[in-house]
């Protein structure tokens, strides 16, 4: 008797990326919040990495809207066991991390993202605009990948 044994998700490749591109709306921090979730869930990578990158993507989407007039693109993507998540606006400015002492309930975003990523930066582009990304490393490095 024969019998095949199932697995639920293949191995993801070594190497995966996706984008997104949203329009400066209030409701675009829950698109890309969804669809980094699910990426990351769908690449076979564990939950915990995908409710930090949620937290973080969310952050760093929210203060695009905020701060740009325009589009946003989130471009995610991972690589030898990284995930990186990347947030394009057209603002030109670079933002800094508040301190920690101060009173103002807003803008805590970077300070989330640089307590919690493995790693983080920002550039400017020479056409129009920034970056500002993040990167995880997955627990267990061998998750998700073949």
């Amino acid at each position: 008797m024969n019998s095949a044994v199932a697995t639920p998700f293949a191995p993801a490749p070594e190497k995966w990326e996706c984008s997104l591109r949203l329009t400066n709306d209030p409701r675009a921090p829950r698109v890309a919040r969804r669809t980094v979730r699910g990426a990351i869930l769908d690449f076979a990578l564990d939950a915990e990495l995908a409710d930090t990158a949620e937290l973080l993507t969310s952050e760093l989407v929210t203060n695009a809207v905020q701060h740009s007039d325009g589009p946003v693109l989130v471009r995610l993507g991972a690589r030898r066991g990284v995930v990186r998540v990347c947030v394009w606006d057209n603002h030109p400015e670079l933002p800094d991390p508040l301190p920690e002492t101060t009173e103002d309930p807003f803008g805590r975003g970077l300070l989330l993202v640089e307590r919690l990523a493995d790693g983080w930066g920002r550039y400017p582009l020479a056409a129009d605009g920034k970056v500002v990304w993040f990167e995880l490393v997955p627990k267990n490095p061998w998750q998700g990948w073949i």
